[in-house]
């Protein structure tokens, strides 16, 4: 019998590019079966017969959940979690996000009983590790331990409860962790930078101004790394069907480093805004361990909004103007020992995602 996945977040950044390799990838023809759930409406768009949408809210109870996956997850051999809740603030994130795991893995494991492989998929490798709060080793290793003063951190209570959940079964787990995100998603997310630095670029073009990076001097003049959508959906299925690679937590990132003096203007000179290496500051160089921005983007855009509608008005692009309100503003790899190769140039990747927005019709 073939394979049959369930694919959690399937609008989002992370779970879409995890259908596009199940169902796009020719080396995954012997998967049968893709049953791919989101909270809001699909907007993932697939001719595959393969692909069966089922809509799911996993802040409900497991005994509802359970009724609601019933036959169309009875067959599902591997699962991936890629779903996510916002909350306004970290007291509430930890635990909306650490139930909302528990009810999916109860409910599938109630259900499923052919399952072989759960795949969690945490967020930023860097939070995982504590490099947001403190100075952290570098480069992050997989073994590496957890950071003692993160109390609101959810995805050491969802991996605990991952591993413990599967002591004496059958199947295997494994935690994919990546850096920041770059890809493209169905539906216009407020987690995706590389959307946010798009609006960006293009209001500054639309403006003629600078378009300034609104960091501090510390991290322009750091190096950095991110995480390509499509290397972490490849990476997820490969480790969830190599034997090898079973109970295993990797890091998920491009495979390079890049400092953002430098990639700023890249970024930048792609839509042909104008943005300097040599930025000028106006703030101080920050105390280490102190929150610093030069500018909020979140006050910089207040009144920018008739400036996007007018931009997307003139490119005859008028389905980008919801754009604009979907932007959040606020914003050596393990794998490799055992046999994972992928890499992706990070310049690339953010052209990847900045063309699929311009495709979609998300920007202009």
């Amino acid at each position: 019998m073939g394979k049959q996945a369930l694919v959690t977040g399937a609008n989002g950044i992370t779970g879409s590019a995890i259908l596009d390799h199940l169902l796009k990838d020719p080396a995954n023809k012997d998967w049968e079966k893709v049953v791919a759930t989101s909270f809001s409406a699909q907007h993932y768009k697939s001719d595959d017969s393969r692909l069966q949408y089922l809509a799911l809210d996993f802040t409900k109870d497991v005994e509802s959940l359970k009724a609601a996956m019933g036959s169309a997850c009875a067959g599902v051999t591997h699962a991936y979690f890629s779903s996510y809740v916002d909350r306004p603030n970290f007291e509430e994130l930890r635990p909306a996000n650490e139930m909302l795991f528990q009810n999916f893995l109860s409910a599938l494991v109630a259900v499923a009983p052919k399952l072989e492989s759960v795949t969690l998929q945490t967020g930023g490798k860097v939070w995982y590790y504590g490099g947001h709060l403190a100075p952290t080793v570098v480069p992050q290793v997989e073994e590496q331990a957890r950071s003692d003063f993160d109390a609101d951190n959810f995805y050491y209570p969802q991996e605990d409860y991952l591993k413990e959940q599967q002591k004496g079964q059958n199947w295997t787990w494994n935690v994919i962790r990546p850096e920041g995100i770059t890809g493209f998603t169905p539906r216009p997310s407020g987690m995706n930078w590389a959307l946010a630095f798009a609006v960006y670029f293009l209001i500054c073009k639309e403006l003629g101004i600078e378009a300034k990076a609104p960091t501090n001097q510390i991290y322009w003049n750091t190096a950095d790394d991110a995480s390509d959508a499509r290397q972490i959906g490849a990476l997820s299925v490969w480790a969830s069907t190599t034997p090898r690679c079973a109970n295993q937590a990797f890091n998920s990132t491009n495979g390079d480093y890049f400092v953002w003096r430098y990639m700023w203007p890249r970024l930048a000179g792609w839509f042909g805004a104008e943005a300097r290496s040599d930025q000028t500051f106006e703030k101080g160089v920050p105390k280490e361990g102190e929150v610093q921005q030069e500018m909020s983007l979140a006050e910089w855009t207040k009144d920018k909004k008739p400036v996007w509608e007018r931009l997307c008005d003139k490119a005859g692009v008028p389905e980008a103007k919801p754009t604009f309100d979907s932007v959040s503003w606020f914003i050596v790899d393990w794998s490799r020992k055992f046999g994972w190769t992928g890499h992706v140039d990070s310049y690339d990747s953010f052209v990847h995602a900045f063309e699929s927005f311009r495709n979609a019709k998300q920007i202009p």
